[in-house]
């Protein structure tokens, strides 16, 4: 394969800064960074429509890529049930049923691709209002869902989460009772395809954040960190595969938020409220910094 001398003509640059106007496609080594960075090729963005779930859920996950993906789990309130079962695959233009979870499940962890998902943590509800939290793993081989062995330290839900099947991790998130009683939850766990460890702890606990990127370059952004005031957060971290540091920080703290691509090139912000309302917002990280970018049609 072409390297990219051989395709730009041009060596790699070591620069002490990223250039003002750099050129898609153009690659340099940022020596203060310690960072190798690429301007994106991302063309004229916008949100259009796309196929409609077969039903309305909300708290659903995902996973995959635009034309072969993964929706999973959720809530279609009022219920009951408090969470469902349901998978359907997306291919493009129309969602179609998979295999069911092995239990209604809300708020999960997920990662991976359409026949290699990961669905970990999330919650249901037992009609007490507490939303029990689970500690199980299940994997998706594009037709159905195991349950496998491994399971994670803690039940957790609500959380960040990147990676793929069989190098993931799950940051923050809420932990819920009734014992211990619900808590917002600041520990990173780390999955091999078998087994859960602990990673490193996020500066601080955090529910409802989004997460984007790999095991060892990963992000967690936005969230809600009650009872610090203003309790949304715009805070990013980024994650080296063993401990969290600051990246730059969103426009607008929110929480529920959406969250997709790699650690030098995501997208955040998608929906999501920040008090009483929903947002349309978009956001999308280079690596450093938060930019604003078009809106989506619909809160």
């Amino acid at each position: 394969m072409a390297g990219y001398n051989e395709i730009r003509g041009l060596r790699v640059k070591y620069l002490s800064a990223d250039p003002a106007n750099s050129e898609d496609g153009q690659v340099w080594y940022n020596s203060t960074s310690g960072n190798l960075r690429v301007e994106s090729i991302l063309g004229t963005a916008a949100w259009a429509s796309g196929g409609a779930l077969p039903t309305a859920t909300k708290a659903i996950r995902g996973c995959g890529i635009q034309t072969s993906a993964l929706a999973f789990g959720g809530s279609t309130p009022p219920g009951p049930p408090y969470a469902v079962v349901e998978t359907f695959e997306y291919n493009g233009s129309s969602w179609t049923g998979g295999g069911n979870l092995a239990t209604n499940n809300q708020n999960a962890g997920a990662v991976g691709t359409q026949t290699a998902g990961l669905c970990f943590g999330g919650s249901n509800s037992d009609g007490s209002g507490v939303n029990p939290s689970f500690n199980t793993t299940q994997h998706y081989d594009g037709s159905s869902w195991t349950t496998v062995s491994g399971t994670m330290g803690t039940g957790v839900a609500n959380m960040a989460d990147g990676g793929v099947q069989t190098a993931a991790f799950s940051a923050g998130g809420i932990q819920n009772g009734p014992s211990p009683p619900p808590a917002t939850y600041n520990v990173t766990e780390e999955y091999d395809g078998t087994n859960w460890t602990t990673g490193g702890s996020l500066p601080v606990a955090n529910l409802a954040l989004a997460g984007a990127g790999t095991l060892t370059a990963g992000l967690a952004f936005g969230g809600y960190v009650a009872p610090l005031s203003p309790a949304y957060t715009n805070v990013t971290n980024e994650y080296d595969g063993s401990s969290w540091t600051g990246g730059g920080n969103m426009t607008t703290g929110r929480d529920q938020l959406g969250g997709a691509g790699i650690q030098t090139s995501a997208l955040a912000m998608f929906g999501g409220p920040n008090g009483p309302g929903v947002s349309t917002a978009t956001e999308g990280y280079d690596g450093t910094s938060w930019a604003a970018k078009p809106n989506m049609a619909t809160a």
